[in-house]
């Protein structure tokens, strides 16, 4: 991915690369390698058709805020042919990955879902539903109710993991303290939180509508 055109690099480090891909309408993403799996999230509808070698064109829409698991060794093209930029986050990631399964979506076809049946615990501000993990990593789709906020230290089971936020709808974040100034987020937007003890982030939905990103865990493998 690094040599093909579209994608900007905009994050590396012990855990992940982290590309920024917008391709124009009728463009095309030109054939490349994933030579690690990669986990790609849609920003806004997407409607393409994917090429693959020695096997037939495949038209598809991608939904707002779908995430797709793209396996090490994929190698694809993408025309672009809706009216609107394509738009995606593609996050590689960079330690080997073991039994890959759905959660609560079917991110990978045909393969069952794992969803658990323990009620998620309540939250006045926000909700979250579970995607896919592996024995590494953990994808989870999260919505933050309208004119609240949420600490994103503290507000998931992998509390001692490094995350990836990735932003679907404008929104901002702050630390929690008045001498900071909040930064404007919007789609596509991204935020690294390292693991361990940190300073408390405070994610903040100002709008009427509900604001969702994707948070990506990285966690501790014994």
């Amino acid at each position: 991915m690094d040599e093909e055109p579209h994608h900007h690099l905009a994050l590396r480090n012990d855990f992940a690369k982290v590309f920024a891909v917008q391709v124009s309408p009728g463009d095309s993403i030109v054939l490349h390698r994933h030579d690690q799996d990669t986990i790609a999230i849609a920003i806004g509808n997407q409607t393409v058709t994917v090429g693959v070698p020695g096997k037939p064109d495949i038209h598809q829409m991608n939904a707002d805020a779908q995430v797709r698991l793209q396996r090490s060794g994929y190698v694809h093209s993408t025309r672009v042919d809706g009216a609107t930029p394509y738009h995606t986050v593609a996050v590689e990631l960079l330690r080997p990955q073991a039994n890959f399964r759905n959660l609560c979506a079917a991110v990978l076809a045909s393969e069952p879902l794992h969803c658990s049946t323990t009620p998620a615990k309540l939250s006045s501000a926000s909700s979250s539903d579970p995607l896919l993990e592996s024995d590494q990593t953990r994808v989870r789709l999260v919505r933050v109710r309208p004119h609240r906020s949420m600490n994103l230290t503290g507000s998931s089971d992998s509390d001692d993991a490094s995350r990836l936020i990735v932003v679907l709808d404008a929104a901002s974040i702050s630390a929690d303290s008045p001498k900071e100034l909040e930064k404007a987020l919007r789609p596509g937007d991204f935020v690294w939180l390292d693991g361990g003890h940190q300073p408390a982030r405070v994610f903040r939905n100002t709008s009427s509508k509900e604001v969702r990103f994707v948070d990506i865990a990285f966690l501790r493998v014994p």
